[in-house]
């Protein structure tokens, strides 16, 4: 688990004492749209907590855990029978324009932390990661609704920003909401 502060802090919104409002208001909404992109997931995606019987810890804890991306199976499957795909991960039943709008979403959300993290990690931590990536031909994010390829696309407030060769992120993303171990 990564953790990293301070990425958008105040002082980055302030021109020689003055509150740059544009920035601010592009800060809140940027962080109301991943919130709710985060949000969405957790409502219509299963919890993917482990199994606290399997792995010997408390139960119930609270919060969810959606997936995202690449996946190796449900845990109750034997691992001989496992298969890597694109998890099936959806709860509720939506449309297909439904899921590829939330995939293409959390595709955005999922490219810019990793964007971030790539930007605030020495590269001694980030390379390594990539080397592997790419040496065994991993894929970057897509989903079952959303194919595998460069770039990706968010919304905002009704502005469309397009990241057209920005790298996606990893093949498997977790978006959580209140949850603690």
């Amino acid at each position: 688990m990564v953790i990293i502060r301070d990425i958008a802090s105040r002082s980055s919104h302030w021109n020689d004492g003055i509150p740059d409002i544009d920035s601010l208001l592009d800060s809140k909404n940027f962080y109301d749209w991943l919130i709710a992109v985060i949000d969405y997931a957790c409502t219509v995606r299963r919890d993917q907590q482990p199994d606290t019987q399997l792995f010997y810890m408390q139960p119930s804890h609270p919060g969810h855990m959606a997936q995202l991306g690449l996946t190796v199976g449900a845990r109750h499957i034997p691992s001989s029978k496992r298969q890597v795909a694109w998890g099936v991960s959806y709860s509720k039943k939506l449309s297909d324009d439904a899921k590829i709008a939330h995939d293409e979403d959390a595709i955005g959300a999922c490219g810019i932390i990793w964007s971030i993290i790539l930007f605030m990690l020495p590269t001694e931590v980030t390379d390594p990661v990539i080397e592997v990536l790419h040496d065994r031909k991993i894929p970057h994010m897509a989903t079952r609704y959303v194919a595998p390829g460069r770039g990706f696309r968010i919304e905002i407030g009704g502005r469309h920003i397009v990241f057209p060769e920005t790298s996606r992120s990893p093949p498997e993303f977790y978006l959580i909401r209140g949850y603690a171990a």
